[in-house]
């Protein structure tokens, strides 16, 4: 691994990767900011229809919140994109059900996006709202962001350990 290579890769799972998925990915990049630079940050869905576009409300939702999600295309959940992730974030429960069903070797690096992190509370998750109201997407995001700045420690911190690992591993091997 060179130094332009990602030291940490998370991927957030949803239904069809037209809404809260890309939603979660572009907040997520936006938190770890320059830091995140180390981080690869995708999205897929367990449904999705491989080359749609993010939902007309999903793109106006994140523009009201200074994200750009126009070049979003969908991807569907692959056992080998999900064995490529570190940490992989479900949605919703059901979506986490299928990502373990898919590649169960990503169990214990799969989580359901409410339930990670220090103050996380156990829950359903992440209400889809394909085909709602303005005021569902912003409710949606509302939720993204709150779990997003919660989970956006846990990302840098895990970065930062590999970086040092990889940074006394060079030193051991230059000795």
């Amino acid at each position: 691994m060179d130094g332009s290579d990602p030291l940490y890769r998370v991927l957030f799972v949803c239904a069809g990767n037209t809404c809260r998925s890309p939603l979660a990915a572009a907040a997520l990049r936006r938190a770890v900011g320059e830091a995140g630079r180390r981080v690869a940050i995708a999205s897929a869905g367990v449904a999705a229809t491989d080359g749609s576009p993010a939902t007309e409300s999903a793109v106006a939702a994140g523009q009201r919140h200074g994200l750009d999600l126009g070049a979003h295309r969908a991807q569907r959940a692959s056992a080998e994109l999900l064995e490529q992730a570190d940490l992989v974030l479900a949605l919703d429960v059901a979506e986490l059900e299928a990502v373990r069903r898919l590649q169960g070797g990503v169990a214990s690096r799969s989580h359901l996006i409410t339930e990670l992190g220090a103050g996380a509370r156990s829950g359903a998750g992440v209400p889809d709202p394909f085909g709602g109201s303005p005021e569902a997407y912003e409710e949606c995001w509302r939720r993204i962001a709150e779990h997003v700045e919660r989970i956006a420690p846990i990302v840098l911190r895990e970065v930062q350990a590999r970086a040092e690992a990889q940074a006394a591993s060079r030193d051991r091997g230059s000795a």
